[in-house]
């Protein structure tokens, strides 16, 4: 269960960066903060988790440049009319406790991690491409991953859909932590395995609607395929994971 919760915190992240609030409250130096909640149905695919539905907490602040979303936080350095580059520092929120099903007794935990970096995001009359690159300053897992994105939004008088699709790079050491059996953890039902760097492919859909100047109602489903070197980890059942979300936030 905890591998679970800490799964879902990090698709909520997902949820709160979602550029809709940062859309609906224009750029000033005055507070603008929001708070609601998620319900969030996903199976990340590990062996003896399954699939999980959960209700969560979500929070969004912005202040100027500043925006605090779930547990991402991002600084605008420099803005053009199509172009923008953010630094940005987040908790990456993976990872699972040996207590979490019998499959992992035995196993070291694996723990969340600290990662900062930056993002760009560029926009064109025909969608938006984006950047990240995001590295690991906890040495915790002491890897990176590196996305990038494509995606079209279409906006209505109360909302916008977005469509979009991304490749997400995982280094080794990253793979390697959260998906590899160590030496000393293997078994006959759980033999060791070096994780290697992967390119997880993802195609989903988001949408934001708004209600008034104070409610905002989300809905989104994605699907993220696992490349080979995650999903041939013994800790693994499936070749990706599904992700259904709703969610609400009041904003003040």
């Amino acid at each position: 269960m905890a591998r679970l919760l800490l799964t879902i915190t990090t698709s909520l992240s997902f949820f709160c960066c979602s550029s809709a609030f940062a859309e609906q409250q224009p750029q000033s130096e005055a507070l603008k903060w929001g708070i609601g909640g998620a319900i969030i149905a996903q199976d990340q695919g590990y062996i003896d988790i399954g699939n999980e539905t959960e209700f969560v907490p979500a929070i969004a602040i912005q202040y100027g440049d500043f925006n605090l979303l779930g547990p991402r936080a991002t600084y605008k350095l420099y803005q053009a009319e199509q172009f923008e580059i953010s630094v940005g520092a987040q908790l990456r929120l993976d990872g699972f406790e040996a207590a979490d099903s019998k499959f992992f007794t035995g196993m070291e935990d694996r723990d969340m991690s600290f990662d900062a970096g930056f993002e760009a995001e560029y926009d064109t009359s025909f969608g938006e491409f984006g950047f990240e690159f995001m590295h690991d300053v906890s040495s915790t897992h002491e890897g990176y991953e590196a996305s990038v994105s494509y995606g079209v939004p279409f906006r209505f008088a109360d909302g916008r859909v977005y469509p979009y699709i991304a490749a997400n790079f995982q280094s080794e050491d990253l793979v390697d932590y959260y998906y590899g059996v160590r030496v000393n953890e293997a078994l006959s039902s759980r033999p060791y395995y070096l994780g290697e760097s992967s390119t997880a492919l993802e195609v989903g859909i988001q949408s934001d609607w708004f209600f008034g100047k104070h409610h905002m109602l989300k809905a989104d489903v994605s699907y993220t395929s696992y490349g080979d070197e995650i999903k041939d980890s013994p800790l693994i059942d499936a070749s990706g994971n599904v992700q259904v979300l709703l969610g609400y936030v009041y904003v003040f």
